[in-house]
């Protein structure tokens, strides 16, 4: 899954699952559930996933153990929220936190909280999602979970940027870029990079935002995430014409022209 293999990943849990049957082992069937799901949701297959998920909440309802039911729960809502229904996810959310704050589990309450916190963003609640995602971020700060909190910043930045609140959403990017490099997660540094060369340009720094893009793009493009690395070097090119870089513009289209689309997928 962490390479992007997804078929390797998917024969293996489906291997896993046969095995918790035929083991008659419910637990180990429900996460082999949750799995498959997540890779099903991972290439774009939402209606199967929220289908695979709804097998699995419906095992851990039987099972009858809260872990089990809370991370089917989660699931399940993660599936529905990509598939645009961000009700009945909100809802799938709230199910799982009441049974998480019983369980006192505070990184998954956090998981929870800023999962709960996007479905009220999309929904257009700004101010209950920022809410939620500084409880998420309060959990996360007292459990040591640098990861979920640079989530917290990077969320709480873009509803700043939503309100146009720019010097606060590039205080929030910059922290999420912060803590994504003390724990080492080289593709969030990317995106980190590439919101703050965004938020550069909106303030009207274009020398800046260039700098921000063309790192970004260099960092996608060494993981090899082709998609994102052309946004990124779209965006420099744009900003080194707002510069009236000319030199700049003509090095980085080369680039560009290069990214040609035989090339994705390595």
């Amino acid at each position: 899954m962490i390479r992007g293999d997804l078929a390797r990943a998917g024969e293996a849990y489906e291997e896993a699952r046969r095995l918790a049957e035929s083991l008659d082992d419910v637990k180990g069937l429900i996460g082999a559930l949750n799995d498959l799901g997540s890779v099903a949701l991972s290439r774009g297959a939402g209606h199967e996933a929220i289908r695979i998920h709804g097998q699995a909440v419906s095992l851990a309802q039987q099972f009858g153990e809260a872990d089990p039911l809370i991370a089917g729960l989660a699931s399940l809502g993660a599936a529905e929220y990509q598939e645009g229904l961000t009700e009945v996810a909100g809802r799938r959310y709230q199910q799982a936190l009441d049974l998480l704050q019983r369980a006192a589990d505070q990184r998954t309450e956090a998981i929870l909280r800023n999962n709960l916190g996007l479905v009220r963003q999309a929904a257009g609640d700004v101010g209950q999602a920022e809410q939620l995602f500084r409880q998420a971020m309060a959990l996360n700060q007292a459990g040591g979970n640098l990861e979920a909190e640079a989530s917290n910043h990077a969320n709480l930045g873009l509803l700043a940027e939503a309100r146009h609140e720019y010097e606060v959403a590039e205080r929030e990017f910059e922290r999420a870029l912060e803590l994504d490099k003390a724990a080492g997660r080289r593709m969030e540094i990317a995106a980190d990079l590439l919101r703050l060369g965004r938020i550069a340009d909106r303030r009207g720094f274009p020398d800046r935002a260039l700098a921000y893009s063309d790192r970004a793009y260099r960092s996608y493009l060494a993981q090899g995430n082709q998609a994102e690395a052309m946004a990124a070097l779209t965006s420099a090119v744009d900003c080194a014409r707002k510069s009236g870089r000319a030199d700049e513009v003509a090095r980085l289209e080369k680039e560009l022209s290069g990214l040609t689309p035989s090339r994705s997928g390595r």
